[in-house]
């Protein structure tokens, strides 16, 4: 090299990596999916992308949150820059989408897929103990949730494949014998449902 000059190697850089940065979203169905967005981008705006992907109108009810480094929920404020929320409080920038402001009644959602929402974010969490149900409403938020995600009763032949497919929160199925015979009754209420209003009744069975 001329002169003698070493050159420390450093991390390259151009003007699209300076002026942006890549956000993981975990949606509701688990599925995580990446935003590129400015630095100056505000949490509305990525809230915004996420809703286009889902094809979501009413984002008013939705919003954003990450786990802080003290590993606690905190909700992104959406009217300023994401990356210095992230950047400041956040343990890793992985978000969460979810939903933010329930209505009184179901019957507020114009779309079907606000609803679908509503839906996976309710059977979230109820598996995982957030929202606390009866035996009777869990059996019957189960066969809806049988329905949304499997379709009509009579296309199977058999339903043993719910043996593999989590339908209660974990503190209702330590004991084997009770959770096949829970298993069953979820079976017999699946029978009960048709695919167009199971959504609907999911969400409004608990009053929102």
């Amino acid at each position: 090299m001329p002169f003698g000059l070493k050159l420390r190697r450093t991390r390259r850089y151009n003007v699209l990596s300076k002026n942006c940065f890549v956000t993981r979203i975990r949606l509701l169905d688990s599925n995580v999916i990446e935003c590129t967005l400015s630095v100056e981008s505000t949490g509305q705006e990525c809230l915004e992308a996420v809703a286009q992907r889902l094809e979501l109108r009413e984002t008013h009810y939705f919003g954003l949150w990450f786990l802080s480094k003290s590993q606690q929920v905190r909700w992104v404020e959406l009217e300023k820059p994401l990356k210095k929320q992230l950047d400041k409080f956040a343990n890793e920038p992985l978000l969460f989408f979810g939903v933010m402001f329930y209505v009184p009644s179901v019957s507020r959602l114009q779309q079907e897929v606000t609803r679908y929402q509503y839906y996976l974010q309710v059977k979230k969490d109820v598996l995982d103990g957030r929202l606390l149900s009866s035996l009777e409403q869990g059996i019957r938020l189960a066969g809806l949730a049988v329905q949304a995600d499997f379709g009509d009763y009579d296309q199977f032949e058999s339903h043993d494949f719910l043996r593999e497919y989590v339908l209660f929160p974990m503190d209702w199925t330590q004991d084997e014998a009770v959770l096949e015979e829970l298993t069953q009754k979820v079976a017999q209420e699946h029978r009960t449902h048709s695919l167009s209003s199971c959504y609907y009744y999911a969400v409004s069975h608990w009053g929102f």
